[in-house]
């Protein structure tokens, strides 16, 4: 049963006893988060609506299976499917047995064969710290000496001539440390918190690098990627527990397990086999990362009324270190006081919440130890927190959580494609709004979560800083634009591009701008040719550095013609260039094979 399955029965049993209305209308006589998902739970209760935790344990016929269907693929040279079997055969093995010993020789033999010859050697080094079997021995022995032969034969290169590109030059904010101390903070009643440049800022600058409250992999690239830090190495080791996380070393494994894997554990497979969304997992995980944060349950109860006593006022989101009060997405305080935009909520949007956080506290309450206290009086005030936490936080996550993605390479090599990787709670992110032609961008580089925000226009003192939240001018037709972000965001957008009704032409028809003066014009040509285009979207280093900073330059002389082609095409070419100083994901690591974690019979 998916989750989405789940509510629409409980909508049919309701239906058909007549109690939708009813229901509706005590939901809207209560007045906290915790009592509405306490009054959902009840209602499941009483339908006998609660789906069942799905349990998938280590099992070596089931890693059998996947290490034979990596062999099938390692013959017909199908390198990067190879691995990703390997990768699931390691991830069913019961530890340190045999087959997760195979799977490991296993998977040294693919980066062996993708010249990968450190992470090859990384894992015949694992097998031999293990009680491998004898038979292999030799074989290993040998590849080692060919990885070492082709490591003293060649040499790998490191491009690092960009990092300047991708530093903020400016100091740090004093309260907003993530930010550049050229940004301010303020808050108004039609704008709600947002950010203005205190300084002029030009094109190309960084003005933020925030590092984020916790990550969400997506599922899709739970072979790719370690499930707590993000980053892209090969040698990933799987979680003791569970069939689905794997992680970059031991360090990652267990802070995973401290912060929050501790109690998803045992869920991993309920998780997947009902489909929930990213916005729901990550409204989960904020809450249990919020408990790990603080000594116990006091502690957290204080932070929370410390947090929402601030709440629309200079200190919203702050806490007091030192003395010293401060506003940064380490700490829980500002996210527990993201937009919830409940008021714009309908009563079905709330009770479908509702629902899911109920589900999500029947499993914390019956298959974890999370909620876990010392006497049943704590034991009831911890339920009710826990409940109308994880309604606040299933409401602060689709207006206020960010994605992770990069560009992937195709089999001819084009680095054009998107794929999303993660998703994550940015505390100072969250704080700018939507503009339809947004002043910057956002990138990370590959394997890590620190978010860089660059300008992407001039942006002039006094200017609000504007993000993209995912409708643009030049893609998508202003209806289209607005009734998506008021769909998912709740408010009419009235950026420039909307109440000025730039022409109603998509980037990829866009025709040459009449006024723009024919030496910009000329300008654009020479720098982006069709060569240089075609090199930018092949991923090329060289091609990115010279034509970079020409293009911070071109964007600042072509704004005053907003909207026009020419500027479209370099902001475009801009955001190709820090996706290859970010970091491009190569061809045959991003699509993930299909499968599903079931024990083998």
């Amino acid at each position: 049963m998916s989750i989405d399955s789940c509510y629409e029965g409980v909508i049919a049993k309701l239906t058909t006893q007549d109690k939708i209305k009813k229901m509706s209308l005590e939901l809207l006589l209560l007045q906290t988060q915790s009592e509405r998902v306490l009054f959902i739970y009840k209602t499941l209760e009483s339908l006998d609506a609660f789906p069942s935790v799905q349990e998938i344990k280590k099992n070596n016929d089931t890693s059998l299976y996947y290490r034979n269907l990596g062999n099938k693929c390692f013959e017909e040279t199908a390198y990067h499917k190879a691995w990703q079997y390997y990768n699931l055969s390691l991830l069913h093995a019961t530890l340190n047995s045999e087959n997760y010993c195979l799977a490991l020789s296993n998977r040294s033999a693919v980066f062996y064969e993708l010249n990968k010859h450190k992470e090859c050697l990384q894992d015949i080094d694992k097998v031999f710290s293990l009680e491998y079997p004898v038979k292999l021995k030799e074989k290993l022995n040998n590849r080692k000496k060919m990885c070492n032969e082709a490591m003293c034969s060649s040499k790998e290169k490191e491009f690092d001539k960009f990092n300047e590109y991708l530093k903020m030059k400016s100091d740090k904010h004093s309260t907003y440390l993530c930010a550049s101390n050229k940004l301010e903070v303020l808050i108004s009643k039609e704008m709600g918190r947002h950010v203005i440049a205190k300084e002029d800022i030009k094109v190309g600058e960084v003005i933020v690098e925030e590092d984020p409250y916790f990550i969400l992999l997506l599922k899709d690239q739970f072979l790719f990627s370690c499930n707590y830090c993000l980053s892209r190495s090969l040698n990933l080791l799987p979680c003791d527990g569970c069939c689905f996380c794997l992680y970059c070393s031991n360090e990652c494994k267990a802070k995973a397990w401290k912060e929050f894997h501790n109690i998803e554990c045992s869920l991993m497979a309920t998780f997947v086999k009902m489909d929930f969304t990213k916005l729901e997992l990550l409204a989960l995980r904020t809450v249990l990362k919020a408990r790990h944060d603080h000594n116990n349950w006091k502690d957290l109860f204080k932070t929370i009324e410390d947090a929402e006593a601030n709440v629309d006022t200079g200190l919203h989101g702050h806490v007091k270190i030192d003395d010293k009060w401060i506003y940064d997405s380490k700490y829980y305080a500002s996210i527990h006081t993201l937009a919830t935009n409940e008021e714009r909520r309908s009563i079905s949007d709330i009770f479908q919440k509702g629902l899911t956080a109920a589900v999500f506290l029947r499993f914390l309450q019956k298959n974890t130890k999370f909620l876990k206290t010392e006497n049943e009086q704590e034991y009831e005030k911890v339920n009710e927190c826990v409940a109308g936490l994880l309604l606040l936080h299933l409401m602060t996550s689709p207006t206020n959580m960010h994605g992770i993605s990069s560009i992937a390479a195709t089999k001819e090599g084009k680095c054009v494609d998107e794929i999303s990787l993660a998703s994550a709670p940015y505390a100072f992110c969250s704080l700018f709004n939507h503009s339809c032609a947004p002043n910057i961008v956002r990138f990370s580089k590959l394997g890590s979560a620190r978010m860089f925000v660059f300008a992407l226009r001039p942006i002039k003192k006094g200017m609000q800083i504007f993000d993209n939240y995912g409708p643009h001018h030049a893609l998508e037709e202003l209806m289209s634009r607005q009734a998506s972000l008021k769909f998912q965001f709740k408010f009419n957008c009235c950026c420039e591009a909307c109440v000025n009704n730039w022409p109603n032409y998509l980037y990829l028809t866009m025709r040459q701008s009449k006024n723009v003066p024919a030496k910009l014009v000329r300008s654009k040509k020479a720098l982006l040719s069709e060569d240089i285009i075609d090199q930018l979207q092949r991923g090329n280093v060289d091609t990115a550095l010279k034509t970079y900073k020409r293009l911070c330059d071109l964007c600042e002389l072509l704004e005053p013609f907003a909207p026009c082609m020419e500027l479209c095409d370099c902001q475009e070419s801009l955001k190709q260039c820090l996706s290859i100083f970010e970091g491009l994901v190569p061809y045959g690591s991003s699509l993930m094979v299909k499968w599903k974690s079931v024990n083998a019979k």
